[in-house]
């Protein structure tokens, strides 16, 4: 490929993202829980100018709302923005919500700035084309202008991936793994999985240790905790958020759990294969191939393995909450934040087989279309969302009624509700599609077509030419002779 046509690709798909990003900030969507949260800062402040420290507002029933205290349910990620956004002069719900919006439009560019240092790092700078692509073909295209705290959520895990993979001084690590635990309170036994795990992918490289960073990411993820103990307190009375723990809002039975734990990958209304196809292949392929081409207990293999049991794990869990993608919400949010982290681990685990598969796909031309063809198709109803969310009622309409909430309707009538929507209803993304027919949907149609394109013919040139590895192997003699895919692991 020549120079020139090299130059265009990569106009065409920075330029794609860049208007991505503009159009981002110039149109904010207050999307999600968020005028929840904002009122529920203003309960908080309310209780520390009145001095309640303890169960302020606490009801302990759920109200019409699934609330038990008026300070809500949410983790302290959006909390703590807003409270500075409130002290620097931001009045009213129209100024937090745009830095709230602003916030997501920064995950999301941190997200692919980190992940270009961490493929460079890893002598793997060809994949930052991949990156982009999964980027430009998944929900983030609807997500990055909404107020809604995924996108701010996937930004901090993946700069946890990027400060352990890249081996950043230990307070850096601990600042990152601080940032991560804030997403979420139930989100700190997996931090500590894919923090270690980066820290590991990084002593194999250079063999250095990494105790001083284990144990101020341990430090970091402390201060969280405790300070999302002391905010529980404050609202419901206990260290531990009761709210989340209520048995309404939990999965009732085995059968309503393994059906949800499909949905999350398979069903049309919002299953990460149809929604995400590409980070969901890409993901997958790291975690399989290891386990075919090297033994299940080799030092090579472990990184899958690893992987394998967060996405398990995650996945069942989010079948155990009442509504797994978010009441209400368009596809996989929930999921959203934990999708680049994972696929950026892979690649740096990975990349290198992973060059291989993709550089063999690619090699075809008619593949290429192919591949473009079906990444550009899923991300269509996207970029109709985008540009029409009010697209997304009909299908919440089909059941008639509605499905109203487990503490509203009952348990049952809730879950099979919405199994219907989730598996047997019309699916969401014909829906959506409606937003095509707008102006900006059609000019966002061909520009992340171009982006699309130019990041993946980029991604097939970059595969072609052999990558410079910037890892070296650990100074131990027997590491330096061992093979990875049969090295016992230690």
């Amino acid at each position: 490929m020549t120079a020139r046509l090299r130059l265009a690709a990569a106009v065409g798909a920075l330029g794609s993202f860049l208007f991505l990003v503009v159009t981002w900030l110039a149109r904010p969507f207050v999307g999600g829980d968020t005028p929840f949260v904002l009122d529920g800062t203003n309960a908080f402040l309310t209780c520390v100018k009145e001095g309640v420290y303890h169960a302020c507002g606490y009801t302990g029933e759920l109200n019409f709302w699934g609330l038990m205290s008026g300070i809500g349910w949410w983790p302290l990620l959006q909390h703590i923005p807003d409270l500075i956004a409130l002290g620097v002069g931001a009045d009213g719900h129209a100024a937090r919500t745009r830095v709230l919006a602003a916030l997501s439009v920064a995950g999301v560019v941190a997200s692919v700035g980190l992940g270009w240092l961490v493929l460079k790092g890893w002598g793997q700078r060809a994949w930052f084309w991949g990156l982009l692509f999964i980027t430009l073909s998944g929900p983030i295209v609807a997500y990055g202008r909404q107020t809604a705290g995924e996108m701010l959520a996937m930004g901090l895990l993946v700069g946890l991936v990027a400060a352990t993979v890249l081996r950043a001084p230990p307070p850096v690590v601990g600042l990152a793994t601080l940032g991560a635990c804030l997403t979420k309170e139930t989100s700190y036994p997996f931090v500590a999985a894919l923090g270690l795990l980066g820290l590991v992918l990084a002593r194999r490289r250079d063999g250095k240790p990494i105790l001083r960073h284990v144990v101020w990411g341990a430090v970091g993820m402390a201060v969280t905790i405790t300070a999302a103990s002391l905010f529980n307190e404050v609202r419901f009375g206990s260290v531990l958020n009761t709210n989340y723990l209520d048995a309404k809002l939990r999965t009732p039975g085995l059968v309503y759990v393994l059906d949800y734990a499909a949905a999350v990958v398979w069903s049309p209304s919002g299953g990460l294969f149809w929604f995400w196809p590409a980070a969901t292949v890409l993901v997958a392929i790291a975690c399989l191939m290891p386990l075919v081409v090297a033994p299940f207990r080799s030092a090579y293999a472990r990184p899958a393995v690893v992987l394998i049991c967060v996405l398990v794990v995650l996945d069942i869990g989010f079948a155990g909450w009442w509504t797994p993608f978010g009441w209400t919400a368009y596809g996989p949010r929930l999921q959203l934040p934990w999708v680049l982290p994972l696929v950026l681990l892979a690649l740096v685990a990975y990349g290198d087989i992973l060059a291989r598969l993709t550089s063999n796909l690619l090699r075809r031309p008619w593949r290429a279309a192919l591949v473009f063809a079906v990444a550009l198709a899923c991300v269509l109803p996207h970029i109709g969302y985008m540009w029409k969310p009010e697209s997304l009622l009909g299908y919440w309409e089909q059941e008639n009624p509605p499905c109203n909430a487990p503490w509203r309707s009952g348990l049952s009538t809730w879950h099979s509700c919405q199994t219907r929507l989730l598996w047997i209803d019309r699916p969401m993304p014909f829906y959506t599609l409606d937003g095509l027919g707008t102006v900006g949907g059609a000019a966002t149609t061909v520009i992340v077509a171009l982006g699309l394109a130019g990041s993946l013919v980029l991604l097939r040139v970059g595969l072609e030419v052999p990558q410079r590895r910037t890892e070296r192997m650990p100074e131990r003699r027997e590491a330096q002779s061992a093979d990875l895919r049969t090295a016992p692991a230690r």
